[in-house]
């Protein structure tokens, strides 16, 4: 499993992240945690040569990212929720995923979306993130096996204190994956 964390902080997605991977560490799943906003990743200039040749022009890190997905079968995005929206760090990442997604790299791979918010659900809506996340996966032809939202992660460390939320998240994708 490749989980991709759309927040560059070490905040609540990089710690759902760490949280859940060491649980597939112990079930002896493999996963990798891949920070884009960490990376050197070029803005795609929309020029249109990855439809053509199916590789993209820049040599940055995607061109490993994208090597790392067409090997997985499942790939978690894991996104705060900024102005109801997903990061733009992820929009980024999605968007160079267009080699991909030209040669059609990401169809039948299966997808899950998690969002994270800081206030209460009916605050500030994680909702349109998971929408965001559904609809790239739809538009790739990826199958999402689960959507997941959190809420009332304000503070960097506030998902941890939702143990019993991650532990059902986790079951959840166990039984998926299995």
């Amino acid at each position: 499993m490749l989980i991709i964390v759309g927040s560059r902080r070490e905040g609540n997605c990089y710690n759902l992240a760490k949280k859940l991977k060491e649980k597939f560490d112990q079930e002896r799943i493999n996963c990798e945690i891949i920070t884009p906003g960490n990376q050197k990743i070029h803005l795609c200039t929309g020029c249109m040569d990855c439809d053509k040749n199916g590789v993209c022009d820049f040599t940055d890190d995607m061109r490993e990212n994208i090597n790392k997905i067409s090997k997985e079968e499942i790939i978690m995005f894991i996104t705060p929720t900024r102005w109801n929206l997903l990061s733009g760090d992820l929009k980024i990442f999605m968007d160079r995923l267009n080699p991909l997604y030209a040669r059609k790299g990401l169809k039948n791979k299966k997808m899950i979306a998690v969002s994270i918010g800081a206030r209460p659900k009916q605050l500030y809506s994680t909702e349109a993130a998971i929408s965001s996340l559904t609809s790239f996966a739809e538009s790739a032809g990826m199958n999402v096996i689960l959507k997941k939202e959190f809420n009332n992660c304000l503070n960097a460390y506030d998902i941890l204190s939702q143990e019993d939320e991650i532990n059902n998240f986790f079951n959840e994708i166990n039984k998926l994956t299995i």
